[in-house]
């Protein structure tokens, strides 16, 4: 696609998100794409990409209509990593959850708590946490105040400090 669409429909090609900026209060919401054609189709408006600016309303409700319209080519990408990234910190949470409830008892030092502390890694930002979990599981002998419930709890918080998408079955 080469200058701005002819309609909204042509962003559909390059798998867009929809940017709208209020002009006066200087809001900015990002649309998906079928929700900013029911706001268009709500407002009584047609999906003509010029005419399709006068039928969104400002992110806040200010009583400004002058919302500018700006394409985010591939936004679904983003959302995609988003999800991915989600995926991989509850993913490795769960792994990491579990062994330290069966901590306590026997050694968890195995290679899935191995991958799931390297998979966090980039989203701890601290080697320290996860070195001590590391060492909790695999300490020998093995005793109820050596499990690794504190590093876990410790990794966890960290995440949620950091605003990482921790689901709720994984929080300490």
């Amino acid at each position: 696609m080469v200058g701005p669409p002819k309609n909204l429909s042509d962003l559909h090609r390059i798998e867009a998100q929809v940017r709208a900026t209020c002009k006066s209060c200087k809001a900015t919401e990002v649309w998906e794409l079928d929700a900013l054609f029911a706001e268009v189709r709500n407002n009584g408006g047609n999906t003509d990409w010029h005419a399709a600016k006068h039928s969104v309303k400002c992110p806040k409700r200010c009583p400004s209509p002058i919302v500018s319209l700006a394409p985010i080519p591939y936004g679904k990408e983003r959302a995609r990593r988003q999800a991915h990234r989600h995926a991989l910190i509850n993913l490795a949470l769960t792994i990491l959850r579990e062994a330290a409830n069966r901590s306590a008892y026997q050694a968890v030092g195995t290679i899935e708590v191995r991958l799931a502390l390297h998979v966090l890694r980039p989203f701890v930002r601290d080697q320290h946490l996860l070195s001590e979990y590391w060492r909790s599981a695999t300490i020998q002998p093995r005793h109820p105040w050596t499990s690794c419930q504190l590093p876990y709890r410790r990794i966890a918080l960290r995440l949620i400090e950091l605003e990482a998408p921790v689901e709720e079955e994984n929080r300490p």
